[in-house]
């Protein structure tokens, strides 16, 4: 096993465990905005850990595994601790800044789109012969959430109103990340 396996299977174990919790450890992870404020600055990161019920921590774990599988080249060479905290912190922090009339938020939903947007952006540097496509998927997907909202049965599944500029703000962070690492490391490669 290498070091994004173990990354990837504490994250769902301790996401497990969190679960089996609930309802302390939700109180105690979840990003809330006032204890923020008040210098619980740890639940800038562990709100990932936390979910509203089962279905929505096994659609987030099902949406990192496939995109773990479907980008499963772009992942072996990229440190996915690093792209994991710098993408819920980009987020975390865009909440606080932006949305602090979103009291509280839990999931792993908006760290998976700044995942998916950073090896979308490492396929068209690669030229990879899907990357424009799912880039095109992904852009549509941002917009149409921001336009339309998310299906009500989604809302129903998590029992919860989906958070789609947390959506936003992880694909952004994303493509931060791969500016900072590797569209700066390719351009001094080629000078």
């Amino acid at each position: 096993m290498k070091k994004n396996d173990y990354f990837v299977l504490i994250l769902i174990l301790f996401s497990l465990m969190v679960f089996l919790f609930q309802p302390y450890s939700h109180e105690l992870l979840a990003y809330q905005y006032q204890p923020i404020q008040q210098g619980e600055y740890w639940r800038l990161i562990t709100h990932t850990l936390a979910h509203t019920n089962f279905f929505h921590l096994m659609m987030n774990i099902a949406g990192l595994i496939l995109i773990l599988f479907v980008f499963i080249s772009t992942f072996k060479h990229t440190p996915l601790f690093s792209l994991f905290i710098f993408n819920t912190l980009f987020i975390s922090v865009c909440l606080v800044f932006f949305e602090s009339h979103h009291l509280t938020y839990v999931g792993l939903s908006g760290t998976l789109h700044g995942l998916f947007s950073y090896a979308v952006c490492r396929d068209i540097l690669r030229k990879e012969k899907w990357g424009e496509l799912l880039a095109v998927i992904g852009v549509l997907k941002i917009i149409g959430e921001q336009y339309f909202g998310t299906a009500q049965t989604t809302s129903h599944l998590i029992n919860a109103p989906v958070l789609v500029n947390a959506h936003l703000y992880g694909a952004i962070a994303g493509i931060f990340f791969f500016i900072l690492r590797d569209l700066s490391k390719y351009f001094k490669l080629r000078n």
